[in-house]
């Protein structure tokens, strides 16, 4: 069952950033989360709206950004919603963390964190074009 759903849509400009970072961080304290959780979920909201702003909408400020939260069981969901470049995850590697620093490649990281933070991480394209992230957190303990 799915609980009531609280979204912020805000332009695609970095600023909104802090605006979106606190609303889920509001909404994952209200779940129940722990302090813990709520600094992941956060940290992945931002990294999943950044790319929207970023790579997405290619750093244009017009663009809008829609984030819904919501419960569905002991599940803590997020989606990030964007009408941009469509985005195809499948195509970025996984990052090679052997090497040394000075060796990898700037960026690349993003994806890496949102999965290592997130329990679930999937990337949706709506038939109406754009971007669709769907990530799930789970209260209290991780997703079996």
């Amino acid at each position: 069952m799915t609980s009531t759903q609280h979204e912020i849509c805000v332009t695609s400009e970095l600023a909104n950033l802090a605006n979106i970072g606190s609303f889920v961080s509001e909404r994952a304290r209200l779940s129940g989360m722990s302090e813990k959780q709520v600094f992941h979920v956060q940290m992945a909201v931002d990294e999943a709206c950044t790319n929207a702003m970023v790579h997405a909408y290619q750093g244009d400020p017009e663009g809008e950004v829609r984030v819904c939260c919501y419960l569905e069981g002991n599940d803590f969901v997020v989606e990030v919603v964007d009408q941009g470049q469509v985005f195809d995850a499948s195509s970025v590697p996984e990052p090679d963390l052997g090497r040394p620093l000075e060796e990898r490649d700037i960026g690349g990281l993003g994806l890496f964190f949102m999965r290592k933070l997130m329990d679930s991480v999937v990337f949706v394209a709506p038939h109406e074009g754009g971007n669709q992230v769907i990530m799930r957190k789970r209260i209290g303990g991780r997703l079996s």
